[in-house]
């Protein structure tokens, strides 16, 4: 009963604190969108439908929930913030191709400075230590890879890279590399598909931030 309870009383939390990200969320897209127009993108932002409003506000509850459930404790907080803010980007990459700025900024600084409050709290320094070295090693693979193909790796998935980073490594650094590993799984696999169908060529733009987000929330599932 008490681990039911637990499960519902963050599912409920989750949810509420999806469905208060979602203004800012469409703020944020738009604003980046408008930018994005001097590059030649649509300036204009497609209105949420009821049934993406109830995905993210629905995943944004639910699978926290099950994290907490199974792990709970402040050590589960940094891979939760890290959760709760990629649902937001997912949607974001998935319906303009965009990681707006303050949004990816501000889960960088929520994922970390979690992060260093729970060292402090409970004593995890080699968590911190571990955590902290494996997000700078991630940023500078995903910065060179932009640098070498920025069609495959545009540079919003590298400054998303430090929040995955951590928090994947905050887990373990094992987890960090399944998390890469099956983000570029499914963007071949996608894109491959796409291919396929005639929906994409090669030269194609792929959201990365989209299968990151898949790829992280996958692992830190499989944590539980």
């Amino acid at each position: 009963m008490n681990a039911d309870v637990a499960l519902f009383s963050a599912a409920v939390v989750g949810m509420a604190a999806g469905a208060a990200l979602i203004p800012l969320t469409r703020h944020q897209l738009a604003a980046a969108t408008v930018r994005a127009a001097d590059a030649g993108l649509e300036a204009d932002v497609p209105m949420m439908s009821r049934w993406q409003w109830v995905v993210l506000v629905g995943t944004s509850g639910l699978l926290p929930a099950i994290v907490w459930r199974s792990v709970g404790g402040p050590i589960a907080v940094p891979p939760l913030l890290l959760l709760l803010g990629l649902i937001q980007l997912a949607y974001c990459d998935a319906t303009r191709r965009l990681l707006p700025k303050v949004l990816v900024h501000g889960v960088n600084a929520a994922v970390v400075l979690s992060g260093i409050v729970i060292a402090w709290d409970v004593g995890e320094w080699d968590r911190l230590w571990t955590a902290s070295i494996a997000g700078g090693a991630f940023f500078v693979i995903l910065f060179a890879m932009n640098l070498m193909n920025p069609r495959w790796m545009a540079f919003g998935d590298v400054r998303l890279s430090p929040a995955v980073g951590f928090g994947l490594a905050w887990i373990g650094v094992n987890a960090l590399i399944e998390g890469f590993f099956v983000a570029n799984a499914l963007a071949a696999v996608i894109g491959l598909s796409l291919i396929a169908l005639h929906r994409a060529t090669r030269k194609s733009a792929l959201p990365f931030g989209l299968y990151l987000a898949l790829g992280t929330g996958i692992t830190i599932l499989a944590w539980t």
